[in-house]
C-alpha cells in the first residue's frame, strides 16, 4: 500500500497517519439525496443521541444532502453537553443547536437561484451555492473550526482526475493528484462541493492559491496544473453512501441511505436513452457499495467474528423487515410521503419536513436496535421536530 503521508511542508497534517484500522472505531455515513437526505439523516441523529451513540463516533463521512446534515452537526457539536455516563445530550440542547438549524436550512429554496446564476458568464454554479450556504446556513464557519473528534469528512468528486476529494479539518485531498491545507477554506465550500449535483448546481471551482499544495507519494498524476483550481461536483458521483472514508478505518459502520431503488420502466428509450444510462451507472455504484457493506457485516473472519459490525438502513426498506421494530413507529402514509419527497434543494414546509425526520428516526431505530444495540429500549414517541 502506498505511503500517503505528506512530506514536510509546514502546517501539514499527515493523512497517512489516519489510515489505521481500529476494531472499536465507529464510522457514521450520511448519503446524498438533497433536502430529503438532510432531514432523513437528521431524524437518525436524534435517535443516535437518544441511544447515547453520538459521542462514541470517531468519523462522520457525508455526501451531498447528507453533508448539510453533517455540516450542521459539526457546527453544533461544541454546543452539545453530552452526559458523561449516558452519552446523551439534552433534547432541548440538540434541538436548539442542530434540529432547528436543519429545519431552517431546508425551508429555503437554493437550487433555482443557483441554477439561474449558473447561466451567467463567468459564474460557477457551485461557487454560487457555496456563497449561499455560507450566508444562510453556516455563518462563516471554517473547516479549521471543525471539532477534532469526531473527524468530519465531506466528500466530493474531482472532474479533472475522476477521484474522490475529501475535505477535513486538517487537509483536503484527492489521493490521485494532490493534498492541501485547509487554512482558508469554509465549511460552506466543502458542503457545496459535496452537493454540487450536475448540471444545475455544478461545478465548484476551488481556488487553492492561498493553500499549501503537494502531490502525495504514490499519486497517479504528478501535474502542478491539477493543484491550482480543482473542478468539483457532487460526491455521490463517486460514492453516494460515503463509505470509502470510513470502512478501511472503522470496525463499526453505521450508514444511513436516504434513497431507494427506482421503479422499472418499460420504454424503447429512443430519444432519451442517455439519461437512463447515466442513472444506471449511478445506481450500479450504489448497489456495489451496498453489497460490499452488507457482506462486511455477514463475512466471518477465521476467529468467527464478523469482519465489521454495524447497522445500515435505507428510505426504501420496509420496517417490517427489521427483527426489532416495536415501540413508536410512523404510519405507512408518513413513510410513503417521506420516500416521495424530492431530492432537490427546494423549500419544504414544516409538515413536509416532519414526515422525513420521522422516517429517518424510525429506520435508524429499527436498524440500530436490530443489529447493534438489541438491549436498547424502543422509542416511546416520535422525535422532537418542533418546539
Amino acid at each position: 500500500m502506498p505511503d500517503w503521508s505528506v512530506s514536510s511542508l509546514p502546517g501539514f497534517f499527515r493523512p497517512g497517519d489516519l489510515v489505521k484500522y481500529r476494531p472499536d472505531a465507529v464510522g457514521l455515513c450520511f448519503s446524498g439525496g438533497g433536502y430529503r437526505a438532510t432531514l432523513f439523516h437528521a431524524g437518525a441523529v436524534i435517535r443516535l443521541n437518544e441511544l447515547g451513540l453520538l459521542p462514541r463516533i470517531d468519523r462522520v463521512s457525508s455526501v451531498s444532502g447528507g453533508s448539510i446534515t453533517s455540516g450542521l452537526l459539526a457546527k453544533a457539536w461544541r454546543k452539545l453537553p453530552f452526559d458523561a455516563a449516558t452519552g446523551i445530550a439534552p433534547p432541548d440542547a440538540l434541538h436548539a443547536a442542530f434540529t432547528e438549524p436543519v429545519l431552517e436550512a431546508t425551508a429555503r429554496t437554493l437550487d433555482i437561484r443557483v441554477g439561474l446564476a449558473g447561466f451567467l458568464p463567468f459564474v460557477s454554479a457551485g461557487n454560487r451555492l457555496a456563497d449561499l450556504y455560507d450566508r444562510h446556513v453556516f455563518d462563516g464557519f471554517a473547516l479549521k473550526d471543525l471539532p477534532e473528534r469526531p473527524a468530519f469528512v465531506f466528500n466530493a468528486t474531482n472532474l479533472q482526475t475522476g477521484g474522490l476529494v475529501r475535505f477535513t479539518k486538517h487537509y483536503l485531498a484527492d489521493w490521485r493528484a494532490f493534498s492541501a491545507t485547509t487554512t482558508h477554506l469554509r465549511l460552506a465550500d466543502a458542503v457545496a462541493a459535496s452537493s454540487a449535483f450536475p448540471p444545475v448546481l455544478a461545478p465548484l471551482r476551488l481556488d487553492l492559491s492561498d493553500e499549501q499544495v503537494e502531490t502525495p507519494a504514490g499519486a497517479r498524476f504528478d501535474d502542478p496544473a491539477l493543484h491550482r483550481e480543482p473542478v468539483l461536483v457532487d460526491g455521490g458521483v463517486h460514492d453516494n453512501l460515503g463509505l470509502e472514508a470510513v470502512w478501511k478505518r472503522c470496525g463499526v459502520l453505521i450508514a444511513s441511505y436516504a434513497g431507494h431503488n427506482a421503479a422499472a420502466e418499460v420504454s424503447s428509450f429512443a430519444l432519451d436513452h442517455m439519461v437512463p444510462v447515466i442513472y444506471s451507472f449511478l445506481a450500479s455504484s450504489i448497489d456495489w457499495r451496498e453489497r460490499m457493506l452488507i457482506n462486511l457485516f455477514r463475512h466471518r473472519l477465521a476467529d468467527g467474528r464478523p469482519e465489521r459490525r454495524g447497522a445500515y438502513w435505507t428510505a426504501g426498506t420496509e420496517l417490517e423487515d427489521f427483527p426489532l421494530r416495536d415501540g413508536w413507529k410512523p404510519t405507512p402514509d408518513t413513510i410513503a410521503r417521506a420516500r416521495d419527497t424530492p431530492t432537490r434543494l427546494e423549500a419544504l414546509s414544516r409538515p413536509e419536513q416532519k414526515v422525513v425526520v420521522e422516517a429517518g428516526y424510525a429506520f435508524a431505530d429499527a436498524a440500530l436496535r436490530s443489529y447493534l444495540l438489541p438491549d436498547a429500549p424502543p422509542p416511546v414517541g416520535p422525535p422532537r421536530v418542533f418546539p
